[in-house]
């Protein structure tokens, strides 16, 4: 079935929560399970996420595929330029086009939006994330030292034109 990317709503979000606990623990395996159950509770509640989702300035989507395989998040900062918080994809779904799909979306909307240039922030040890935005044409243009947790991990900044 090929995908339908929309945007989100309120009652998606037991769907984007389910996406985001299977993509999470899977692509970010090397951090510790007490740190992922903490993102994920901290970040995926239903009233940390409503605001994002109904927010008029927020770029909040969803990619339905037999429901919902994949979500991305974003928002216009400043100067042209937008912010990439998220696009995760159920990882039974990986390779289905939908991450592609989402990104594809995000930056038709973006530009609507009078963005020009769309910047991501990925772990180093994400491999999973790192190969994604390489392939489609993210440059990576620095990188710092982020704490998660009790841990310090390597986090790449890329950016790419909308």
């Amino acid at each position: 079935m090929a995908p339908t990317v929309r945007a989100a709503t309120v009652d998606d979000i037991p769907g984007i929560q389910r996406v985001a606990r299977r993509g999470w623990r899977e692509t970010y395996a090397f951090l510790s399970e007490g740190a992922v159950e903490t993102i994920l509770d901290d970040w995926y509640a239903a009233d940390e996420l409503e605001g994002p989702i109904t927010a008029s300035e927020n770029v909040y989507l969803v990619a339905e595929a037999d429901g919902i395989a994949g979500y991305a998040s974003a928002a216009p900062t400043a100067n042209e330029e937008a912010q990439l918080y998220a696009i995760y994809v159920d990882p039974d779904r990986w390779n289905d086009g939908l991450g592609t799909a989402l990104l594809d979306a995000v930056r038709d909307r973006l530009s609507d939006l009078g963005s020009r240039r769309l910047r991501v922030e990925v772990l180093a040890e994400n491999a999973v994330g790192v190969s994604f935005y390489e392939s489609r044409g993210f440059e990576r243009i620095s990188e710092r030292e982020r704490e998660i947790g009790s841990q310090t991990l390597v986090e790449y900044v890329y950016y790419r034109d909308v």
